[in-house]
């Protein structure tokens, strides 16, 4: 192969939706249509894609071995795509096509039988290749923000995406003329494209709840202290009268050896995590905070009940009954709505669901680079520490509360 995966690569424009695509090395997949109750499938496909595979063969062995052991229906339908030398190799499984200059790689719809199809697109015989869900090859329209001005491309990690458009058009030079401009007569007309008005993925550091954290890169315990971030009713986002706490709420516990009364159900405990005995005495008392919630702005929420999230919260019937607080994400581009999604607290679990969102709710237990996982008004998702949430364009960081500290950020 010349050059890196990277250098090779074209730009990688993903389409808005609900699917996944995920970017890692030379491999990038794309997973169109994103069924509930295929969540684990789709687990068991990004970890299988992003394992190291020098060869190129050990990949599809084991994806051609995952879908003998499951029926099609229990498969999501996928394309992965993988870079070898001057070319793309496209593995795809179920109702996906992808369109090379606007025409079908293959016939439309004959991705069935629950086999995984093989074709190669060598280099230097299209502009655009696109993967979509069967039938639907009009991918959602968004702004054109323009290639000169802001060259989009997904370079690594997992964002939801209802397909993607592969552009071979370097950086810095204009997009291909429309399909009707420049064609010469008899050839195929390429097919209309438009860039995603991605906001770029916002990059959490570290909440600090002591005295010193460790840097993102890994290295040794940043210094610097920064004034404390806002704390929701005192200004900003949270300027509302939110307060930081919710009502009282008895529930059976233990303490662990610090003195912490945690959750009496798991090994470690919540606030300081040092090991929980065994055979602890429950007792009774008012629940603690049990995380916080900091936005991509830089506001704390304080845990302590249910929360409405969106752009408007605050006429939400919940809220309006005092059942839960709101908490504001203020977006001019409107990708978060007004209600958008439910922070539900129930004894010690934290859950989150999706109030039928336009751009959905989803969960990353693994960083910015995802894989993202979507929330849905059906299941809400069990939230652990250090879990980040996306709302449209808006990110929350859901991390843990200590008693009688001020949280800070490092940059």
């Amino acid at each position: 192969m010349s050059g890196s995966p990277t250098e090779d690569w074209p730009r990688v424009q993903v389409h808005p939706g609900t699917g996944v695509v995920d970017r890692r090395g030379d491999t990038l997949l794309v997973i169109p249509l994103l069924p509930t109750f295929l969540h684990e499938r789709v687990r068991e496909l990004l970890e299988l894609c992003s394992r190291p595979d020098p060869t190129g063969h050990a990949r599809v062995h084991a994806l051609r071995a995952l879908l003998d052991l499951r029926p099609s229906t229990d498969m999501p339908g996928f394309a992965l795509l993988v870079r070898t030398g001057h070319s793309l190799r496209a593995l795809v499984h179920g109702p996906v096509q992808i369109l090379v200059d606007g025409r079908a790689l293959g016939q439309p719809g004959a991705w069935g039988g629950g086999k995984l199809a093989e074709h190669v697109v060598e280099d230097g015989a299209w502009h655009g290749l696109t993967v979509v869900a069967d039938g639907d090859a009009a991918l959602p329209d968004v702004a054109d923000v323009g290639a000169d001005v802001l060259p989009l491309d997904l370079g690594h990690g997992a964002v939801p995406g209802a397909g993607v458009t592969l552009h071979r058009v370097p950086v810095g030079r204009a997009q291909h003329p429309p399909a009707t401009q420049g064609t010469e007569p008899g050839a195929a007309p390429r097919a209309a494209t438009s860039s995603t008005a991605l906001r770029p993925a916002v990059h959490f550091r570290t909440v600090l709840l002591g005295e010193c954290a460790v840097s993102a890169s890994g290295g040794p315990p940043a210094r610097e202290r920064r004034p404390p971030l806002p704390v929701a009713g005192a200004r900003g986002e949270g300027a509302a009268s939110t307060g930081t706490r919710g009502p009282e709420v008895l529930v059976e516990g233990v303490h662990c050896p610090g003195g912490h009364f945690t959750d009496p159900d798991l090994s470690t405990c919540l606030t300081c995590g040092s090991a929980l005995l065994p055979d602890g005495r429950r007792v009774r008392l008012p629940r603690p905070p049990l995380g916080i919630l900091v936005t991509d702005g830089g506001t704390i929420y304080t845990v302590t009940g249910d929360f409405v999230i969106g752009r408007e919260p605050e006429q939400a019937p919940d809220v309006l009954a005092g059942r839960a607080r709101p908490l504001p994400l203020r977006d001019a581009a409107r990708s978060t709505s007004r209600v958008h999604a439910h922070l539900t607290v129930r004894g010690w679990k934290v859950l989150l669901s999706d109030d039928r969102s336009a751009n959905g709710t989803f969960v990353s237990g693994h960083g910015v680079a995802g894989p993202w996982l979507p929330a849905t008004p059906q299941t809400p998702v069990p939230l652990a520490h250090g879990d980040r949430v996306r709302l449209g364009r808006r990110q929350l960081l859901f991390d843990t509360w200590r008693e009688a500290v001020v949280p800070r950020v490092f940059q």
